[in-house]
Parts: structure tokens; sequence; C-alpha cells
């Protein structure tokens, strides 16, 4: 063989294995860069959860638990133009475990209970505004609204149904959070779902998981996915965080208090989702007096 040939020979090789190493190597490459791309560098992110129950049309029948649209309206236009992005729980969530990307400025919005009037006045309102909310419902008043045909006006109008959920939650924009089957109504000395005085851990543990259980099945059945955070009803829970590993135990990634303060979530750290503080929103509740600007 020519020296030529040899050489020319040799000049194929090295393309064909460059050539080879490129394929392989380069997708590699991309996928790091694209993984990168999307993990967020903050060890913490500061995070306002706002708390919202009721919606009405009508000024004169707002009270501290019902707000109007206008007034909600309002926040959600302030919020956007403050550079706020609203977020799921599964997106907080995906930062916590996994150190996904979270917006600059992340807010969760959540409305408790499950007023009718969130399908019928709030949710036109985060469709038009393309803001994401959790709706925690109290599932046996969802299981009676499901039953009747008879829904009242937007303060006396019930909760929302099943149908209702499910098709809020197939917008993409709406989770659907647990808000206790049916410990809500304070009964046999209990404060919603709070710990007895005196209650053993093991009886405590069979009245959260019969209850929220039974909630989460009903959530799971409606809308395809069981929900992912419990609201504690008035704010009462263990302080001592005893009710957190049952929360986990059920498939919940974090719960929601009150007080109003900001929240400082970690990644890597999925404890700093459980006992989230809320700014309650009442008729004279500011979000400037609030919220960084």
């Amino acid at each position: 063989m020519k020296k030529k040939d040899i050489l020319l020979a040799l000049f194929l090789l090295v393309l064909t294995m460059t050539g080879l190493y490129l394929h392989f190597r380069l997708p590699q490459v991309a996928s790091a860069a694209m993984e990168s791309a999307l993990k967020d560098s903050r060890e913490t992110v500061e995070l306002p959860v706002l708390m919202y129950h009721g919606i009405v049309s009508d000024a004169s029948r707002a009270s501290e638990y019902f707000i109007t649209d206008t007034a909600l309206e309002e926040d959600l236009k302030w919020l956007q133009d403050h550079g706020y992005t609203t977020v799921s729980v599964k997106q907080l969530t995906d930062y916590v475990q996994r150190g996904a990307k979270l917006p600059e400025k992340p807010v969760l919005l959540t409305f408790d209970d499950g007023y009718r009037n969130n399908y019928t006045l709030a949710f036109p309102l985060l469709q038009k505004y393309h803001a994401k909310a959790v709706i925690s419902v109290i599932g046996s008043e969802s299981d009676l609204s499901s039953g009747t045909i008879y829904r009242g006006d937007e303060v006396s109008g019930g909760n929302i149904t099943w149908g209702e959920a499910a098709l809020m939650v197939q917008s993409g924009l709406i989770e659907i959070g647990n808000h206790t089957y049916d410990l809500h109504r304070n009964a046999g000395g209990r404060k919603g779902a709070d710990r007895l005085e005196g209650e053993s851990d093991d009886a405590y543990r069979e009245v959260l998981t019969k209850d929220l259980g039974h909630n989460q099945d009903l959530i799971s059945a409606a809308t395809g996915q069981p929900a992912l955070i419990f609201a504690w009803p008035f704010g009462a829970w263990p302080s001592d965080g005893s009710a957190d590993p049952i929360l986990k135990d059920l498939g919940f990634s974090g719960s929601l208090t009150s007080y109003q303060i900001m929240n400082t979530i970690r990644r890597e750290d999925p404890d700093s989702l459980f006992g989230l503080k809320r700014f309650l929103r009442t008729p004279s509740f500011r979000l400037s007096e609030h919220l960084p600007t």
C-alpha cells in the first residue's frame, strides 16, 4: 500500500472515531447542560402563602372569611405587576426533593373549605391571570353538594362537587388539597384535626388515618391524583410535629397552618414544607403591607 493511501486510511479512521465520539458524547453533554439549567442554585427560597376562603360578588356580603371577586382580582394583578409567579404544591415539592427550578418570586395561593364560589367566581379569575392555586376541600361537604340539585347562592351555595373539582384540576391551574373528610366539625371536644389532650399516639394515628385517608381516596377518585398538601382546620395542629410522620405516610408532602409570616423552604429538606404559615386575606388586608416588592 502506498504511503498516501495509508495516510488517507488513517485520516478516515480518525474522522470515523471522532464522529462516533461526538455521536455518543454530545447527547450526554446536552443532557447534563439541560439538567443543570433546570436545577435551582438557591439553597433556600422565601415563600409567601396566601389564604383565601369564600368569594362573593356583592361587597355587602364580605366578611373576615369572604372577600369580593374584585378584591381577588386586585390581588392577582398586584402579584403579576410585582413580579410574583404563582406555583403549585407539586413545584414546591420538586424543588425541595430534587432541586427543580422555581420562579424568582414564587407565591402559593390557597383556598380553604372548598366553597362552590371558588368554582363560580375564583376559578374564572385564576384562568384569566393564568394563576395556580390549591383548593383544600372538606370531603363530607363535597359529598353532600355532589348529591343535591339545589345549590343556593354564592354564600349559602355549599361546596364544590367532585365533578367541579375534577374540571378545575383538568385546567392545569388547580390542585385539590385535603382539609379533612369530617374532622372539621369540631366533634367530641377535638378542635379540627388537632390532638386531644392525653390522646395516645396509636389512637391519634388511627383518627387521622381514617378521616384523612378517606378524603385522599375521594380526591384521588375524582381528580386522578391524591392531595399533596393538608390544610389544618382552624390552624390547630400539634406544634411538636408529632402528626408529620402520619401525614407523610398518607402521601402528603406538606401541610398548611395559619400565622401571618413568610416561609423559608429549603432544598433537600422535606420538613420545610410542613407547617407552612399563611397570610389570611381579609377585606382589610393589603398585599403591599406584607409582601416584599
